[in-house]
C-alpha cells in the first residue's frame, strides 16, 4: 500500500500531525486499502479543471500508463504519458508528454525519469537529450522542495498567526462525478470555520484516487471526467535519428508544461515562443 500512502502525504499534506496519527488519515486509508490498487498498464483518467472566471478557463488533463519496460539502469519502468488540451477527448492536444518512469514495487517514482518525449501544439514531439532531460529534473527537484515551504495554492491564503489548518473527515459516502457516481471518502481543510480545501477521495479512481477537489476562495475546481483500464499509447514518437531537444534551448520548451501534481493552463502554452 505504498501508492495509498503517497496520495495521503498529498490529500493530508496542511496535517498538524503525523499522517498516519491523523484520524482523516486513517479513514482515507481504511477506504482505499477496500480496493485501490497499485498502477498497471492500461490505467488511465482524465480530470476537467475549471480555474475560475465563469467557465471561461477551463480545460482537461489526461494521464495513462501505455506500456512498461526496464530503464537504462536496469530497474522496473513504465511509460506514462500525459496530455492537455481544451476538448475531453484530447483532440489537438496542446500538450503531450511521454517519459520513462521506474517504479519501486506499487509506486511510480517520478523523481526517477530516465527519458522523455514532448510535444506542442505546432510542434512534433522531440525527446530530450541526457543533459536536457537532467537539467529539467534539477529544476523539477528544486521546485518540488520549494512548494514544500510555501504550496502556491495555500500562499493564495493568509492564515493569521497561531492558526493551524484543522482536517475534517467523514465516513464513506457515493457521489456524482462526470465519470458516473464513485465511492470516496471526503475530506476538508478548515481554518475556524472556512472550508480551504475540499477534496473527495476514491479508491475507484485509477492512478491518482482523486474525485473531486474544490478551493472554494478562488472559485478552482477539479473532477474526474473519464477513467478507464484500457489506455494505448497515443503520442507518436519521432524516429531515432530525429534531433534532440538540446540542453541549450531546454528551459523554453519545458516551463510551459504542467507540473506533476497541478497542470497549468494550457491557455498559457499559446505565449511560448
Amino acid at each position: 500500500m505504498r501508492g495509498a500512502w503517497a496520495v495521503i502525504a498529498v490529500v493530508l499534506m496542511a496535517a498538524p500531525a503525523r499522517a498516519e496519527e491523523s484520524p482523516a488519515a486513517r479513514e482515507v486509508m481504511s477506504h482505499l486499502s477496500r480496493g485501490a490498487r497499485s498502477a498497471r498498464v492500461g490505467d488511465w483518467v482524465t480530470y476537467r479543471f475549471d480555474g475560475g472566471a465563469g467557465g471561461l478557463r477551463v480545460y482537461y488533463w489526461r494521464m495513462a500508463v501505455v506500456g512498461e519496460e526496464k530503464d537504462k539502469q536496469g530497474r522496473d519502468a513504465v511509460w506514462v504519458e500525459m496530455e492537455a488540451g481544451t476538448h475531453p477527448a484530447m483532440k489537438s492536444p496542446l500538450m503531450q508528454m511521454r517519459m520513462l518512469v521506474a517504479r519501486e514495487g506499487e509506486q511510480i517514482r517520478y523523481d526517477a525519469i530516465s527519458r522523455l518525449f514532448v510535444g506542442g501544439p505546432t510542434d512534433r514531439p522531440q525527446e530530450y537529450s541526457e543533459e536536457a532531460l537532467g537539467h529539467v529534473l534539477k529544476k523539477m527537484d528544486q521546485q518540488e522542495k520549494d512548494d514544500k515551504v510555501v504550496d502556491p495554492e495555500d500562499a493564495k491564503f493568509t492564515v493569521p498567526a497561531g492558526m493551524k489548518p484543522v482536517l475534517r473527515t467523514s465516513k464513506e459516502m457515493r457521489v456524482m462525478t462526470l465519470a458516473g457516481t464513485v465511492t470516496v471518502v471526503p475530506v476538508e481543510v478548515v481554518v475556524k470555520k472556512t472550508v480551504i480545501k475540499r477534496m473527495w477521495i476514491s479508491r475507484e479512481i485509477p492512478l491518482m484516487q482523486m474525485a473531486k477537489m474544490e478551493i472554494p476562495g478562488i472559485a478552482h475546481s477539479m473532477e474526474v471526467a473519464e477513467y478507464g483500464i484500457d489506455a494505448k499509447p497515443r503520442m507518436v514518437l519521432p524516429p531515432p535519428s530525429a534531433p534532440k531537444v538540446r540542453l541549450e534551448y531546454a528551459d523554453r520548451v519545458f516551463p510551459d508544461l504542467p507540473a506533476m501534481d497541478a497542470p497549468k493552463d494550457p491557455a498559457d502554452s499559446e505565449k511560448a515562443p
